[in-house]
């Protein structure tokens, strides 16, 4: 399966496609420009919350892998990486 770019646009058309290709499934339904523009109106909203989540899981998903990487890693026997500390300004 190929992975696309996360594309709003893209999300939105093929949204829009599918459910139209849908209705017009439906005997007796007609595909007109006003169904097309109600179906386009609301894909967008629809992309838009699609990719939010889509975005919300990747991060999850990349905090998920980092976490057990630490652990593999203290499973292993590898230390913690010390951060250097800074230095304390003077009080004035």
């Amino acid at each position: 399966m190929e992975k696309n770019k996360l594309n709003k646009k893209k999300v939105s058309s093929d949204l829009s496609n599918a459910l139209v290709s849908a209705i017009a499934s439906v005997e007796g339904a007609r595909t007109g420009k006003k169904l097309k523009k109600l179906v386009a109106k609301s894909t967008k909203k629809i992309a838009g919350r699609i990719l939010e989540q889509i975005k919300r899981d990747l991060k999850k998903a990349e905090a998920a892998s980092k976490s057990i990487s630490k652990m593999e890693g203290a499973l292993n026997g590898e230390k913690k990486k010390k951060k250097k500390a800074k230095a304390e300004k003077a009080p004035n």
